[in-house]
């Protein structure tokens, strides 16, 4: 048997040397390496910034927007993929740059740590803005996204079918991906890796950068201005939540702070309060008033009551049509104004409000809009008559704490604010909230008429708001199907049931000897404004199912008949028509509206504000409607407001820049407007508690 030959000493240093070598070349943990495996985390949120850019383009209609706008039918390929180069180099390169060169530094707990609130921050926000662009057809700011995470928290019945959408699937995959590569990531961290293994990694990293260097250098092969669809997703994403008034035109590229602030109009502001009417008057062709009208004073006296229905398009109910589904209303139409054409001034109810009872347009911004409660106190309808002894009350079952529509009514002058003890506050945990909202809307309906009955009995004349929620989406009824047809079915079976409650109170104030003393205002605040109240709903535009509403206006004894007003009215247009009908005069000059049976309307420049909303603003004038898209910088024409992309003008044509220059002079006349008309907020504040009315 062979005897085994000692270890020298030179041998055993061939050894740890070869060793060594062998470590070396194995390479247990190469940094460089491990950093490259937390990338594949990022890539997840980066493809989900490539799917929502395709989303805008081929979903949203952006490609058709950008040919439109340039004049053409149709974009090439090349055409197409410039406007996907931001978001290659920032996803696909930049951010994964700088990943890659920080991760390398950090130990493997903070790597993760750093990568998965990068990744897991971009898909949360990619998430919302989806969503935005999905239900309103544009990115959403912080402001609207604290007002939906609200309106979900306490309408759960809302959230579930928006999770059960494609557009929050994909995002909800993303993330699961997402943890799947930070489990991969940080378990693999601490794997050998070979030489073959590292040059995999090298060759695979260059062919990767190389293949996204290509497309974006053919990217600018292409003779498509750039323009706002080119921004980065991923940056807009982010940007949006607080530069919701920004505009990033063509026209006005050069101005780096308009970029930044929102673009504006003429200043206004030096004007005298006479100055800034007659422009007004001058720039909307407003009619002059017409006290020696023959509806003028006809119903001086007369008690006012206002029944505003939430969420209430035309077409739900046809105040020029068949209304037999809707038996009291028919009644009172036979001697109503009846607004065949009548159009909220913003799709969202405490601005629909403001206007309503102040004949004032809202400041198209979402400062104004959602940071209740900041409400300028406009107008002295209200306030006037309560000085003549009119009780002046609102009633609404709606009292939740992040929607403070208490605000707006003070502002507007309600002297009391009633809310039921059932007010909704709170749906949490509240399985039976479809029932709740309805009890809260009973409970508001019979304070109202214990009200009624209290104030008549008494003598006294009363101005009085009536706001029931159960027309707000999602519908607390059991259907739970969701199709264009079956919508508009449970939405006229809702106000069939809202037509019922009217019915109370035309027979408590018949009881009373009332009701032919009485003006009766039934309209809706806004229409449908989300694809889910609207299947059809033409997303990022002034879409006639969001701001056609209807409108009926009894005045018994100004009528013997009704009165068809063919022309388009607007909610500012109530005040001035309630008004005459009183015979109020004087100190009305800052009122921005007309009386409705004023024929000079159909001359009149009515616009529609709906930026914070839809990301778009318009008008109509001669006939003919217009509109502005902000983040595609695209103006539409077209004979009624159902704009597509064939209804875009060329954005270098006089009508394109006649459309951007009059929403721009109006947004600076309107808050000159009100700086100049409003006086000082009055406690805006102080929320009564339920069942409670302001002092």
């Amino acid at each position: 048997m062979p005897i085994a030959e000692p270890v020298t000493s030179e041998a055993a240093e061939g050894q740890a040397l070869a060793s060594e070598l062998d470590r070396h070349l194995l390479n247990p943990r190469s940094p460089w390496i491990v950093s490259a495996r937390f990338l594949a985390v990022w890539m997840f949120p980066a493809f989900l910034g490539l799917y929502m850019k395709w989303y805008m383009m081929a979903d949203q209609g952006g490609f058709a927007r950008e040919a439109r706008s340039m004049g053409l039918n149709t974009l090439n390929i090349l055409d197409r993929l410039s406007f996907f180069r931001a978001d290659l180099i920032l996803g696909a390169l930049v951010i994964p740059a700088a990943l890659f060169v920080v991760i390398r530094f950090l130990p493997v707990r903070w790597a993760a740590i750093l990568t998965g609130i990068v990744s897991g921050a971009f898909i949360a926000l990619i998430a919302i803005q989806v969503f935005a662009l999905k239900e309103v057809g544009r990115f959403s700011s912080w402001k609207m996204v604290l007002v939906g995470l609200d309106w979900g928290w306490h309408e759960p019945g809302s959230s579930i079918q928006y999770l059960l959408a494609k557009e929050t699937l994909i995002p909800l995959v993303s993330l699961a991906g997402t943890v799947v590569a930070m489990v991969w990531a940080v378990g693999t961290a601490g794997r050998i890796c070979s030489r073959r293994s590292r040059n995999i990694w090298k060759v695979s990293g260059e062919l990767f950068v190389f293949a996204v260097a290509v497309a974006v250098i053919v990217s600018f092969k292409t003779e498509v201005l750039t323009g706002p669809y080119h921004e980065s997703s991923l940056v807009r994403s982010v940007t949006s939540l607080w530069k919701e008034n920004a505009v990033e035109t063509g026209e006005f590229a050069g101005l780096n702070v308009q970029r930044a602030d929102g673009l504006t109009g003429p200043d206004f502001t030096t004007l005298s309060a006479a100055d800034l009417i007659a422009r007004y008057g001058q720039f909307t062709h407003a009619p002059a008033a017409q006290p020696n009208s023959a509806y003028f004073g006809s119903e001086k006296g007369a008690n006012v009551l206002f029944f505003i229905l939430e969420t209430a398009p035309q077409k739900y109910l046809p105040v020029d049509g068949d209304m037999s589904q809707f038996p009291n209303m028919a009644r009172l139409r036979e001697r109503s104004f009846v607004g065949t054409r009548h159009y909220t001034t913003f799709p969202i109810t405490r601005a629909a409000v403001f206007s309503m009872f102040s004949s004032w347009y809202p400041i198209d911004d979402s400062q104004d809009i959602f940071d209740s409660p900041g409400w300028d106190r406009a107008g002295d309808f209200l306030r006037r008559l309560d000085s003549e002894g009119y009780k002046t009350a609102v009633f609404s079952p709606l009292q939740t704490p992040g929607v403070p529509d208490a605000a707006v009514f003070t502002a507007v002058g309600f002297d009391q604010q009633f809310y039921p003890a059932s007010a909704i506050t709170s749906y949490d945990q509240q399985p039976s909230w479809k029932a709740a909202r309805l009890t809260a809307d009973l409970d508001t309906l019979h304070l109202l008429e214990a009200h009624i009955d209290q104030w008549t009995a008494h003598g006294d004349t009363f101005a009085a708001a009536f706001l029931p929620q159960i027309g707000h989406s999602p519908y607390p009824d059991s259907d739970p199907v969701n199709t264009a047809e079956e919508l508009e079915k449970r939405g006229r079976a809702i106000i069939a049931t809202q037509d019922g409650w009217l019915g109370e109170i035309v027979a408590l104030l018949e009881k009373r000897g009332q009701l032919d003393n009485t003006i009766i205002v039934i309209l809706g605040d806004h229409g449908l404004r989300t694809i889910t109240e609207n299947p059809n709903l033409r997303r990022g535009t002034i879409d006639e199912t969001a701001f056609h509403v209807p409108l009926l206006i009894y005045a018994p004894r100004a009528l013997e008949h009704s009165d068809r007003i063919t022309w388009l009215t607007s909610h500012i247009d109530i005040v001035p028509t309630v008004m005459d009908l009183l015979g109020v005069k004087g100190n009305r000059d800052s009122e921005q509206g007309s009386a409705v049976w004023n024929p000079a309307l159909a001359d009149r420049t009515t616009f529609f504000f709906a930026k914070p909303m839809f990301g778009a603003d318009g008008y109509t004038q001669g006939g003919q409607f217009f509109m502005w898209h902000y983040f595609s910088d695209s103006v539409y024409q077209k004979s009624i407001p159902e704009f597509d992309p064939s209804d875009i003008t060329p954005r270098k044509s006089a009508v394109a820049h006649a459309v951007t220059s009059n929403i721009l002079t109006m947004g600076s006349l309107e808050r000159a407007w009100h700086a100049k008309f409003a006086s000082a907020p009055e406690h805006p504040t102080d929320v009564p508690a339920p069942g409670a009315g302001t002092p």
